[in-house]
């Protein structure tokens, strides 16, 4: 499954859980980025270990 945001081709690794709006499937370098955000939530999927550092 590829990132959510825009012009990415990453592979997603972790869920992000926004209170004000849908989540989001992103990859680790988004959801570095995003997950800084007051009340967002990052869960890494599952089996994604390998692609976290990434």
């Amino acid at each position: 499954m590829d990132c959510s945001e825009d012009d990415c081709g990453r592979s997603a690794v972790v869920e992000l859980h926004i209170p004000w709006d849908d989540n989001r499937l992103v990859c680790a370098a988004h959801a570095r980025v995003l997950g800084r955000q007051d009340g967002v939530v990052a869960d890494p999927l599952p089996d994604s270990a390998d692609d976290l550092l990434e």
